[in-house]
């Protein structure tokens, strides 16, 4: 669980620092502070060791599919990840966290045309294609992530050439789980139900069936069907047969996307865009309820966006009344040229309620 988080150069941020992070995160704030940014960012970090992540930023803005180009002035599908485009300077995600202990990363694009030569070893084997200058600014793209964790330190490389995109040396897997859940599409139903399938292997499903209750009473089996050709999760609500969950509603089918996440994502994270979309304000409360019940029961960490107080005043009470406040409200708001962080603690965000001062 991470207790600290810093960015640098990141999008919108020239830097921010969170120094108390809960159990469970809702970063508020007006639009274009950089809520989303935040998020990314932390995905980043979690990848731990992964530059490719830098690329699939694109897709949880809407852009599904790129068309990488090469060339002096061709634009890299990463130069968005630099504060104001300037690809000078170097990105830098510091985190504290209890399992892996303080992680930075650094991401910077390689340019120079002496260090892209040197480069050519982790590119190509052949000391021809080596000697030729293989790797150049006219045919290659570099993003460099280098690591520091706890003083054992390493270097991978993203690489854009006339091959394919590809990481070298091959990454190891990240030292937890994460996932990312944007605000534009829902889980799609295989993913969805590929992740209970493991809940079930691990002998889980009855523990998310017991937070999905919490919205749902009646709610008393799930049971993946194929139906129209393809995996979709079901329930028993007393009908005399399964229910597909997206005929439950809306609200149902994106607590499910959540709840069977978090219990993925143990020991990890799980990162969701403007968590109040599709939501009714009248059952925001249950919903908090069950994510704060999902996050201790699978020992993960929520990180969320809102623009709505509607969604922050239920976090409160819901909270509140789970007797476990283990949930904080970090506001982003700019300050001239800058953005910066006011956390809420549990007394904190109950006094800024009780008088009326802006929270969002």
């Amino acid at each position: 669980m991470y207790h600290s988080f810093e960015v640098r150069n990141f999008r919108c941020f020239r830097e921010l620092t969170i120094p108390d992070l809960a159990r469970v995160n809702l970063i508020a704030g007006v639009n274009n502070v950089g809520k989303t940014a935040l998020l990314e960012s932390l995905f980043l970090h979690c990848g731990a060791y992964n530059p490719e992540l830098a690329m699939r930023l694109s897709a949880f803005r809407g852009f599904e599919s790129m068309k990488i180009q090469l060339g002096r002035w061709a634009e890299a599908p990463w130069d968005s990840i630099f504060n104001a485009f300037d690809m000078s300077k170097k990105v830098e995600l510091v985190g504290v966290n209890e399992s892996s202990g303080r992680r930075t990363l650094t991401l910077r694009v390689v340019r120079d045309p002496e260090e892209l030569a040197k480069l050519g070893q982790f590119v190509e084997h052949d000391p021809q294609k080596i000697e030729k200058g293989f790797m150049s600014l006219e045919s290659t793209q570099v993003l460099e992530l280098e690591y520091d964790q706890e003083g054992k330190r390493g270097r991978y490389l993203l690489i854009l050439d006339r091959q394919r995109p590809r990481t070298e040396p091959i990454p190891p897997p990240p030292p937890f789980p994460a996932f990312y859940l944007g605000s534009r599409s829902g889980l799609p139903f295989e993913e969805e139900a590929e992740r209970f399938g493991k809940l079930q292997v691990r002998g889980e499903d009855e523990v998310a069936l017991e937070v999905l209750q919490i919205i749902e009473p009646r709610l008393t089996r799930l049971a993946v069907v194929i139906a129209m050709g393809q995996p979709v999760l079901h329930g028993d609500i007393g009908l005399g047969r399964l229910i597909p969950l997206p005929v439950m509603g809306g609200g149902m089918v994106r607590l499910a996307n959540w709840v069977v996440t978090i219990a993925n994502a143990q020991g990890g994270v799980l990162l969701v865009d403007e968590i109040e979309n599709g939501l009714h304000h009248s059952i925001l409360d249950k919903v908090w309820l069950a994510i704060g019940e999902a996050a201790r029961k699978f020992n993960a960490q929520v990180f969320a966006t809102t623009h709505s107080l509607e969604c922050i005043m239920a976090a409160h009470r819901a909270f509140t009344k789970s007797g476990v406040y283990d949930f904080h409200l970090h506001r982003l708001e700019r300050v001239e040229d800058s953005i910066r962080t006011l956390t809420y603690d549990g007394e904190t965000l109950a006094a800024a309620l009780e008088t009326g001062l802006e929270v969002r």
